[in-house]
């Protein structure tokens, strides 16, 4: 996991925690992060309400990171009061996330558009994609302005890099996917691969997120890929009521589901192997000898405590 001093104190201490039980192993140093970003359109200064928890930056929180307000962190320790997995979950999402990329990139994906995009901290989806493939191009899409912000302030002016920041709102993907800087930076006459990584759980109605699926699939050429991640209910109505009530509000609308309910939402999709599992189980085979030093998140011991599924949809 990311800076220890920068860490929740109760995530540090859940840390030393499972380590001490041998549930964990230790996290070495990832690769760097040297972004490069163009802002396509006009951009105005964003408005920022230092009040309002946004799920973001209660991410960039929980793994450690340092781009955030109050109110993130004070609903970030709530949270992890009613459900401490939280903290396990997250190392999962962030493993599933490096993997996944690796996987497309591999799979000759060469264009990226990731919807729901959290602050990097120590590195970037798109450093990972060109370490397979040096040539991806990437569209981030976020709707939140600290992310806006943080992005411009390090990622413009950085040559060698094809990447592109967007504003807009991963929930309205129509809006999204007509945005001239998204479809002016992606060759729509080859695959892209897709990362909803933390969207599909952000969309409080079950068939409005099933709807936006659809929509991005429409929308994309054959042979693309799109890769998903979902929070599972634990299953304990007091611990699921708890989060409903920190989290299920407009500005966040995060909504666990049960797996019968995600798997609902990807119904008629042709998934690969291994299909929809809890993230640590996800190709955790395909993560190369050389990558010494990577977190590869919890291992499959602890899936069902990760209580999050994932898997990558072929078009």
């Amino acid at each position: 996991m990311a800076d220890r001093e920068n860490q929740p104190a109760s995530a540090r201490n859940r840390e030393d925690e499972m380590s001490a039980d041998g549930d964990q192993e230790s996290v070495g140093p990832l690769p760097g992060s040297d972004w490069t970003v163009s802002i396509g359109g006009d951009w105005d200064p964003p408005v920022i309400d230092p009040t309002v928890p946004h799920p973001f930056r209660m991410y960039n929180y929980l793994i450690g990171g340092k781009d955030n307000y109050q109110a993130d962190r004070d609903a970030v320790e709530v949270l992890l009061r009613a459900r401490p997995d939280t903290v396990i979950s997250a190392r999962a999402v962030e493993a599933f996330n490096r993997r996944v990329v690796r996987y497309l990139a591999g799979a000759g994906i060469t264009q990226f558009l990731q919807l729901g995009t959290a602050i990097s901290v120590a590195n970037s989806h798109d450093q990972i994609a060109r370490s397979v493939e040096p040539d991806c191009r990437f569209v981030y899409v976020a709707d939140d302005p600290i992310t806006l912000a943080h992005a411009r302030a390090l990622l413009v002016g950085r040559p060698g890099s094809d990447v592109t920041v967007v504003q807009g709102n991963f929930r309205k993907a129509e809006d999204v996917l007509a945005d001239r800087s998204v479809t002016g930076h992606l060759d729509l006459n080859r695959p892209v691969g897709v990362l909803l990584l933390g969207m599909l759980d952000y969309i409080r109605e079950r068939e409005q997120a099933r709807a936006a699926l659809a929509v991005l699939a429409r929308w994309l050429p054959a042979g693309s890929m799109i890769a998903f991640q979902h929070v599972e209910e634990v299953g304990q109505s007091d611990i699921d009521e708890a989060v409903d009530l920190i989290m299920a509000q407009d500005q966040i609308e995060l909504t666990p589901r049960s797996p019968q309910d995600i798997a609902a939402i990807v119904e008629g999709y042709d998934l690969i192997y291994p299909g929809l599992v809890q993230l640590p189980l996800w190709r955790r085979e395909d993560t190369p000898a050389e990558a010494v030093g990577w977190d590869d998140g919890p291992g499959p011991e602890m899936a069902e405590r990760a209580a999050t599924l994932g898997g990558v949809i072929k078009l």
